[in-house]
């Protein structure tokens, strides 16, 4: 089983997530940096954690709901797909049994792939938006594993944030690293992915599916 990760990794939302996030915060007084994002991504934030922390006066849920109208908006306006995504999830297909587990809401996520055509090469799509522990905690891989009655030493994750890349670490499964620019992540903060590759075409190369 191949698991892939959906943002920064098989759509490039990572920027429409943030400008969505940035315009919401603005809106109520507050910024948020490309530092602040960053943070929130790799570490594995939510609304909700993110307002505690800074101590921010202002409701966890208007946050959240705010931000889904915004970028529910601009998935269908600006979403791109990111470099080889395609045509590793073309290659794939029918030979390994995909899925996708994603932190994002479920309704984006099968909005994402049904924009792009991809959603038939999925055998499940989960999500742990509503969870309490999200990556980078292993659960959703685990949940993902159970789900496709596999152990977890036969999934293979593939993956563009740190959060991701321990969450399938502490899972037991392989993790493939394909780092999402926007994040802006030095490459040795990586050190623990069993693979690391530029374009999601390079996973081919490696042999190892």
């Amino acid at each position: 089983v191949i698991i892939f990760d959906l943002d920064g990794t098989l759509v490039n939302s990572q920027p429409l997530q943030y400008k969505a996030y940035n315009q919401v915060f603005s809106k109520h007084g507050y910024s948020m940096t490309r530092a602040d994002w960053d943070e929130w991504i790799h570490q594995g934030h939510s609304a909700h954690s993110w307002v505690e922390k800074h101590n921010l006066l202002i409701d966890a849920e208007m946050v959240r709901a705010d931000k889904k109208r915004l970028y529910d908006e601009l998935i269908k306006d600006e979403l791109e797909l990111m470099p080889g995504a395609a045509f590793l999830t073309e290659q794939l297909v029918g030979k390994y049994r995909l899925c996708v587990a994603s932190s994002s809401r479920i309704e984006s996520v099968n909005a994402c792939l049904q924009k792009f055509d991809l959603h038939t090469r999925f055998e499940m799509v989960i999500s742990d938006a509503e969870e309490v522990r999200g990556k980078p905690y292993p659960d959703i891989f685990l949940r993902a594993a159970e789900l496709m009655n596999v152990r977890p030493e036969e999934c293979l994750v593939i993956e563009d944030s740190i959060a991701g890349l321990k969450a399938a670490k502490a899972a037991g499964m392989r993790c493939i690293i394909c780092p999402d620019s926007f994040s802006n992540i030095p490459l040795p903060e990586f050190n623990e992915a069993d693979h690391l590759v530029t374009n999601l075409r390079d996973v081919l190369e490696l042999g190892l599916v």
